[in-house]
């Protein structure tokens, strides 16, 4: 547990900077926004299969369609009590509560998302009438707009076409971007991106002292090619494809996928070591043959989704292409005139043929979709890409009675025998590849990974919400998202040269403190964006500041130094299981919370006074400056300010004989401060 005779007048000076997040009230069209980008989509992809229209009967009475519904209810009485989400039942039942039956029954919802519905209901319940006629404009897409003879040319680099991008946007507004971060906040703040966890004090220190003038060049170099990227960005990489499953991606309601998870996570490690490029990897994944040493266990994306394909459909199209159709699986987008109805079945038909046998997956020849538009007759679809049209194939007839009995004759052969099975001559998800990847269409897939980087070294993407790529939602700098998905397709789809470009900008460096009144708007970048730690930063970045800085010293040999970094880096791992992934409106969870004022773990490893450890080293210091600049340097990698070394010095005084106990406080409270919480 924490330490006893917690103080709090350190709060002034560890809150110093001003981090952190609040909700406010929002406009109306905020709040349709919010319910069309957030609840909409999850309520048509997980809930109306037994409680919409389209279901057989209602399961328990329930219909989601309509606020009047929700508020209705169902066996169970009202679904939704409005700004009361901690009396709604719909809140209860997605939190998979005991009392009631489980929302969805098969996999509780992430975390994220349970907040999304969480805030909804606080807001209200704002649920506008999805809109089935909507006209499409008259004024092309946005990407129809930026023309390539009017972008930057190739030879720039990345971090010049950001610059450019952004002060270009800044000027117009008559917006002066906030100065650069100093030089120990940019370790910082680059070492947590790169490799998920706080800097040690000597590389601060290093770098800080360093004349070199490429110095910002070299570090983040030694970064992308040290052992803490490959298991950070894969990390990362996992959850962004599995939602939550990858090692180290913290708590989530997803399921792990057993030994096909495992195997994904394996993978995923090996294309980040290997810096597999992300064309091949999607190949990788959508063929799912684990045939070659390179592509070995990307079938456990497909594996971990193939029995629910409403789910499979949806997340390739949001995870590779930026695009979130599930709200076209009932009736044309109510929002999107790209997406009808049709588009998201004929996405479905890629993986329709496709099906599990034993440890294997296993495409067949034959097989259709059909569906029933919100007008008119049943009807069958043809693969069809997003936006695009029917692809043309060969006609394959369903099997007599015979043959289905032979063709699972050689099935059940191929389990026992555990053998793979052939592809078929034609194969609809090698057709999704080339679809996806040819020229025009390809922009989807660029634009996407693009995007998704940008956000995660961003805070916020280019465009918002990521799965919301449209013609309808431009981005903020339609221009630089264009080029940097142009650049990465000529430069082999290399994900670590655009993290490189990205993090030697100097919009990347720019502080997140803002001194003038009115913060502009965060579209325009002119301000870093802080972002809360995800679960891997947070548990890594624990051990490194619970750690004898004199372990990394760097008069050891640099081999005992990067294993000392390597065994804390997957110490934190461990940890991170402990923490929820942050959501973008992020607040202390209350598992997190409890974890830092009652949990003996966080005294056990964190505030022990043993060898190696941050509170022993610190006591072998008489002097109280020293015992403060050394807690700040190892906790909130930075020198310590004048007040922090008079109140902190002072409390120490004044507690002789709890010497130990008070510099745990001490440690204690600068972990759970907003400045350690958060990437600033």
């Amino acid at each position: 547990m924490r330490p006893k005779h917690t103080v709090f007048l350190f709060s002034a000076v560890l809150l110093q900077m001003g981090i952190g997040h609040s909700l406010h009230g929002q406009s109306p069209q905020a709040d349709t926004d919010f319910f069309e980008q957030k609840i909409r989509p999850v309520l048509v992809e997980k809930c109306h299969k037994c409680h919409s229209a389209q279901a057989p009967k209602l399961k328990g009475g329930l219909s989601v369609e309509s606020r009047e519904a929700l508020l209705k209810g169902g066996e169970s009485g009202p679904a939704i009590l409005p700004q009361k989400p901690v009396l709604s039942l719909l809140i209860k039942a997605i939190g998979h509560g005991d009392e009631l039956t489980a929302m969805p029954p098969k996999e509780k919802l992430p975390a994220n998302v349970i907040a999304d519905f969480e805030k909804w209901v606080q807001l209200g319940a704002p649920f506008p009438a999805a809109r089935t006629n909507v006209a499409k404009p008259s004024i092309p897409s946005w990407w129809e707009k930026v023309a390539e003879k009017n972008l930057l040319p190739q030879d720039r680099s990345i971090a010049q076409a950001v610059d450019h991008y952004l002060n270009d946007r800044l000027t117009k507004a008559k917006v002066k971007p906030a100065p650069a971060v100093g030089e120990s906040v940019f370790v910082r703040r680059v070492t947590l991106d790169i490799v998920g966890r706080i800097p040690t004090v000597e590389e601060v220190k290093a770098y800080v002292s360093s004349k070199n003038p490429k110095k910002k060049e070299k570090l983040v170099d030694e970064l992308l090619a040290s052992a803490g990227f490959v298991r950070h960005q894969s990390t990362e990489l996992a959850w962004l494809l599995m939602d939550g499953s990858g090692k180290g991606a913290g708590k989530s309601g997803g399921k792990k996928g057993g030994q096909a998870g495992a195997n994904f996570d394996e993978y995923i490690t090996r294309t980040v070591a290997t810096n597999r490029r992300w064309d091949q990897v999607f190949k990788d994944i959508i063929l799912a043959d684990d045939a070659t040493d390179e592509a070995n266990g990307a079938s456990g994306f497909l594996r971990d989704k193939i029995k629910d394909q409403d789910r499979l459909v949806v997340d390739v199209s949001s995870r590779f292409f930026g695009v979130n159709i599930s709200c076209a699986q009932c009736h044309d987008h109510p929002l999107v005139p790209d997406w009808k109805q049709h588009h998201y079945y004929g996405m479905k038909s890629f993986f329709s043929r496709t099906f599990e046998n034993g440890d294997f997956l296993g495409e067949r020849d034959y097989g259709t979709v059909s569906f029933k538009p919100s007008k008119g007759e049943t009807r069958q679809i043809k693969p069809m890409f997003l936006g695009g049209a029917p692809i043309t194939e060969p006609e394959t007839p369903e099997p007599n009675e015979e043959q289905k009995k032979a063709e699972k004759k050689l099935l059940d052969e191929a389990k026992t025998k555990k053998e793979p099975l052939a592809p078929p001559a034609f194969s609809r998800r090698a057709k999704l590849i080339e679809e996806g990847l040819k020229a025009g269409q390809e922009g989807f897939f660029s634009r996407s990974i693009a995007n998704q980087l940008w956000n995660r070294f961003f805070g916020r993407g280019l465009v918002v919400p990521l799965d919301q790529m449209h013609g309808q939602n431009p981005p903020s700098h339609p221009e630089l998202l264009q080029w940097l998905a142009r650049d990465l397709g000529k430069h082999d789809h290399d994900l670590r040269r655009l993290i490189r470009g990205l993090v030697l900008s100097d919009a990347y460096s720019r502080s997140s403190r803002w001194e003038n009144s009115g913060r502009p708007n965060p579209a325009l970048f002119a301000a870093a964006i802080p972002r809360a730690l995800t679960p891997a930063q947070f548990g890594a970045s624990l051990q490194f500041a619970a750690s004898d800085p004199e372990s990394f010293k760097l008069t050891i040999t640099p081999e005992e130094r990067q294993k000392t970094i390597e065994r804390l880096e997957k110490t934190g791992q461990g940890m991170a299981s402990l923490f929820e992934r942050p959501s973008d409106d992020f607040q202390v969870g209350v598992d997190e919370a409890l974890l830092f004022s009652n949990g003996d773990r966080i005294q056990r490893e964190l505030l022990a006074d043993g060898g190696g450890r941050l509170i022993k080293h610190l006591a072998t210091l008489k002097d109280r400056r020293a015992q403060v600049e050394a807690v700040v340097w190892n906790v909130l990698s930075r020198p310590a300010e004048p007040v922090e070394i008079k109140l902190l010095g002072d409390y120490l005084e004044k507690r002789p004989d709890r010497a130990v106990e008070a510099l745990q406080q001490i440690v204690w409270s600068l972990m759970t401060s907003a400045e350690f919480r958060f990437n600033h």
